[in-house]
């Protein structure tokens, strides 16, 4: 990733470029390492799903969503990684950007939902997203 050169005014700072294969590769480590240590606590492993968008579809893109059911800790837990991309960026993210009206887009993330099968623990729930216009 390569930054501006130094704003004199912190507002001002933006990402030239990004490196968003390394982004897939580090969400999609971070997917795997979350979903083997809590394997590991439950005793119970993940099935695996991967999935890709349909031709015609507004966004495409690939993912893989991972899902461990009736676990001895968890009743169900859910840990996906998505990366999609769009032909224009959603105007609520350019709202305060309106230069990148239009722009495509590229996303990723990785998204957690935990339900622990004892009612006292709480529910997980958890995103870590990139966007990015292309």
């Amino acid at each position: 990733m390569t930054l501006a050169t130094e704003p004199s005014n912190p507002e001002e700072l933006y990402l030239h470029t990004v490196d968003l294969p390394g982004v897939r590769t580090f969400l999609l480590g971070l997917q795997q390492r979350i979903a083997g240590a809590i394997a590991a606590l439950d005793g119970i492993p993940f099935v695996s799903d991967q999935w890709q968008k349909e031709p015609g579809e507004p966004l495409q893109g690939n993912g893989i969503t991972q899902i461990l059911e009736q676990g001895n800790v968890f009743e169900r837990a859910g840990c996906g990684f998505s990366h999609v991309r769009g032909p224009k960026l959603p105007p609520s993210a350019t709202q305060h950007r309106p230069e990148l009206a239009g722009a495509p887009f590229e996303a990723m993330g990785v998204s957690l939902v935990f339900h622990p099968r004892n009612p006292y623990v709480p529910t997980v729930h958890m995103n870590v997203r990139m966007l990015a216009a292309t």
